[in-house]
């Protein structure tokens, strides 16, 4: 791992910590964590990657339950990292404290809003990081700089002095560029031990695969084959009645409902300090009614049941892209980056909508650069769902 000596002011926060030490002897002596600008530590100031917000806020009194268990562990702290604007974004830009630069592809987006996280563990700053995962923040950053990111079942993991975005969808994830890694992370934070078994079927949408490059589908075919995993093919979907544009609406709705609720007397103070794309969204968040978002709940709540439904049909785990390509190049903007991040959050309201678990896998050397797949299932099933991952990466290797 290779040493840090100047602070990256686009990945590191100024405000600090620089640095904690384990405050005990654990299974994750000798490994090195950063947290994403939304988590607390007490005595330092929390600054959602906004100045603005850093500079009208007080010092925390408490820390965040998981960075004390993480530290409880053994690991060490290695710093404060970098967040998309309030968390809302996916793209991993900031106009205050620059873009990080994508390890994986210096000219494509790095992914957010948990940018720091993910750039920190893809340089090898750290062993692994924790960010949240609101709309795809961990997911999207994971899959865009060749990480192993996990987005738990939703409250699985404590966001008690947390920033907070949208209390519908807000979930505490984790990257690693080991999946062993994470699965010692995931049983230290719950105290779930990991399920040695993986399944032996996996299910992707038709759907789906009509949106994706021949090579990735040949890819994910051959890691199947080689790690003896069947993989079939499923419509749920289709018969869910919703398309993922329909999914992606609504999950905004709720999203920019919720924002408005908790956030609105501060924005109508300091939205001006926001990145002009992000300020759109807020302004667009302001239409929505109590009525549209009492809708859009009851609708979540039928996608929902329907989808735990179908997923307990299924004699295997679901699979589906994490991203819809490639990680976008810095270049493109406007109305191209606008459709690109429509149908991006198509596939990550799925399972913000639902509160499902989702493991993104990444795969390496594909045309269309970092991007992979990720496993998902119904709620509780993450130990199913790494040691699924597990046998998929090795199947990768082969």
């Amino acid at each position: 791992m290779q040493e840090v000596t100047v602070k990256d002011a686009s990945v590191y926060c100024a405000q600090g910590p620089e640095h904690l030490g384990a405050t005990a002897v654990g299974e994750l002596s000798g490994k090195s964590f950063v947290f994403k600008d939304l988590f607390d530590v007490k005595g330092y100031v929390t600054g959602a990657g906004n100045p603005a917000w850093l500079s009208s806020h007080d010092k925390a009194i408490h820390s965040s339950s998981l960075i004390n268990t993480l530290l409880a562990h053994g690991a060490n702290c290695v710093g404060r990292v970098q967040t998309d604007e309030l968390a809302y974004s996916l793209n991993g830009q900031n106009i205050h404290y620059g873009t990080p630069v994508n390890p994986q592809a210096p000219d494509c987006l790095p992914g957010g809003s948990s940018s720091g996280s993910a750039v920190a563990v893809a340089r090898g700053d750290a062993d692994f990081a924790i960010g949240t995962d609101t709309g795809g923040s961990v997911r999207v950053p994971a899959s865009y700089c060749g990480l192993f990111g996990l987005r738990p079942t939703l409250g699985k993991l404590d966001l008690q002095h947390c920033f907070q975005l949208s209390k519908s969808f807000d979930t505490a994830g984790v990257f690693s560029r080991d999946l062993k890694l994470m699965g010692d992370l995931f049983s230290v934070l719950t105290g779930s031990p990991i399920n040695p078994c993986g399944a032996k079927k996996l299910y992707i949408d038709n759907s789906l695969v009509k949106q994706l490059t021949g090579e990735r589908i040949a890819a994910l075919e051959q890691c199947c084959k080689s790690a003896d995993i069947t993989l079939l093919r499923s419509d749920i979907i289709t018969h869910s009645g919703h398309t993922l544009d329909s999914l992606s609406l609504l999950f905004r709705t709720i999203q920019g409902f919720e924002i408005i609720e908790l956030h609105d007397q501060w924005l109508q103070q300091h939205g001006h300090t926001l990145d002009t794309a992000i300020m759109e969204r807020v302004i667009w968040a302001r239409t929505i009614s109590e009525s549209q978002y009492q809708q859009a709940k009851q609708q979540q709540q039928r996608f929902k049941l329907y989808l735990d439904a179908a997923f307990k049909q299924l004699d295997g785990l679901w699979i589906l892209p994490t991203t819809p390509s490639g990680a976008p190049k810095l270049t493109l903007s406007g109305e191209p980056l606008a459709l690109y991040r429509s149908q991006l959050m198509g596939l990550t309201s799925i399972a913000g909508l639902s509160g499902f678990p989702q493991l993104h896998l990444p795969m390496q050397g594909l045309a269309e650069g970092p991007c992979g797949f990720s496993v998902m299932a119904a709620e509780n099933s993450e130990a199913e769902l790494i040691a699924t991952g597990l046998c998929l990466s090795q199947g990768e290797k082969k």
